[in-house]
């Protein structure tokens, strides 16, 4: 080997540590304190620009009311009766859901709890067996 590529050798390992040291000590640097960070007002004014209005905090949007559901109230006037569309509509009313399903015995059913509907209960012979919410 020639006495440059030995010298390139032995020079490039600490020429490349060289420029990595300030990165790697600038990542180990702590965030500034609040205190010595200008403001976005002296920012514009060091720009020559003037200063916007800061912008007033948006209110937010009231919730919409949970809509509820009382299965008892619906109870005690579906339990026992046949579950056709009338029926099972003034238990949704009586129940005050806004939604209502009949389930019937072994019927796949979702999870997902729903506070404004109303679960019929039937059994083998579409009798209403139970009124539920969700």
């Amino acid at each position: 080997m020639s006495a440059p590529t030995v010298a390139a050798r032995r020079i490039l390992p600490a020429l490349c540590l060289a420029a990595a040291l300030p990165l790697a000590m600038s990542a180990c640097a702590g965030p500034r304190p609040a205190a010595e960070m200008p403001s976005s007002a002296e920012q514009s004014a060091a720009a020559g620009q003037t200063p916007a209005e800061p912008a007033a905090p948006a209110q937010p949007a009231p919730l919409p009311p949970r809509p509820s559901c009382n299965a008892e109230a619906a109870k005690a006037g579906a339990i026992g009766k046949h579950a056709d569309a009338a029926t099972v509509e003034r238990a949704r009313t009586a129940a005050g859901g806004r939604t209502v399903r009949v389930l019937k015995p072994g019927q796949a059913i979702t999870k997902e709890y729903l506070d404004g509907r109303v679960n019929v209960r039937v059994d083998e012979n579409d009798l209403i067996v139970d009124v539920g919410c969700g």
